[in-house]
């Protein structure tokens, strides 16, 4: 099966046949592997109600998930130790890089990706070499980290592509080990990225999963993405922070649960939690109130708490013959 396939597929999704056509495109030929990773946030503790106690102590306090929102990779592997990457979201600045060796300039959108891969090669994944192509379908300024799941990707990719013929893989926990060590980064939204569920928050350590749940046995909560939106260059850094903080106030107002940064650290994103049946009403409070200020309304996206990475150029199973439908309810 090769992911040439999935760019002639029409039912597959228009973004990840852009990507194997880009990929074929760029290299000449088609991509050995397709690896979509959602992006990974954290949640306030706020926003997650205790669990019951375990037989270990008391329930995690910090918890990851993964977005529904995706950054996928295309990979083929080489034989001469070199790194031709390239991006469509920087079209210009595709690089070929050694991988072992004095390491070389990258460009800065692939400064961490030829880290993490340098780090595997040194390990012995993928050390022959790779070419791809990545994109990533949000900017950096929704406030989603996108170094994480991107190093996730890459790794997961790279280690199917490279492996030798009757060689398994390393497994996602070896990955994360090796990731975690080698690149500076979260290492709870790895594990959100490699081992999330679609429904349940994961706990930060990796411990466990348990349900998004709503309160007092209500419907499940919903989360929404704001994006703060600067006007120009002047002041952008204090404009951003008086606006992040006015969708945190209206939002709150408006009936949302919780609010807080989805990364480390403040950004330009804000993640909402609450009742479904306030998202329309938190979104108008939000967005009227920054038209009050003459600020850009900000971008909403709606979240759902999604699966973990996984491979996308498999071709889907046959469908089941009528005659053996009832045999398989």
């Amino acid at each position: 099966m090769r992911a040439v396939d999935l760019a002639r597929r029409p039912a597959a999704d228009p973004v990840l046949r852009l990507l194997a056509h880009g990929f074929t495109t760029a290299h000449g030929r088609p991509p050995e592997v397709v690896w979509r990773a959602p992006y990974p946030f954290h949640l306030t503790g706020r926003a997650v109600h205790p669990g019951p106690v375990r037989a270990k102590g008391a329930p995690p306090a910090d918890w990851v998930a993964a977005a529904d929102w995706h950054l996928a990779v295309a990979v083929a592997p080489r034989a001469d130790g070199m790194l031709h990457c390239g991006s469509l979201n920087h079209p210009a600045e595709s690089a070929a890089l050694p991988l072992t060796g004095p390491a070389a300039p990258a460009p800065r959108w692939a400064a961490r990706p030829y880290a993490a891969l340098r780090a595997l090669a040194a390990a012995g994944i993928g050390r022959g070499g790779a070419d791809l192509q990545l994109n990533a379908t949000l900017p950096d300024s929704v406030g989603l980290a996108l170094a994480e799941p991107l190093e996730c990707a890459l790794a997961l990719a790279v280690a199917d592509a490279c492996a030798s013929p009757g060689v398994r893989p390393p497994t996602r926990a070896q990955l994360a080990e090796l990731l975690g060590s080698a690149v500076p980064g979260d290492d709870a939204l790895r594990r959100a990225v490699l081992f999330a569920r679609a429904g349940h928050l994961l706990a930060a350590d990796g411990s466990t999963h348990r349900p998004l749940r709503g309160t007092g046995g209500g419907p499940e909560p919903c989360l929404l993405l704001v994006a703060v939106r600067t006007a120009g260059d002047e002041d952008r850094r204090q404009g951003a922070a008086t606006a992040t903080a006015l969708v945190i106030r209206e939002a709150l107002r408006a009936g949302a649960r919780s609010a807080w940064w989805p990364g480390g650290r403040p950004g330009r994103g804000v993640l909402l939690l609450m009742p479904p049946d306030r998202r329309a009403a938190v979104r108008a409070e939000v967005a009227g109130a920054f038209g009050r200020c003459g600020l850009p309304v900000p971008r909403f996206l709606r979240i759902a708490v999604a699966d973990a990475a996984r491979r996308e150029d498999r071709r889907p199973p046959p469908p089941t013959p009528p005659d053996q439908e009832s045999e398989t309810r």
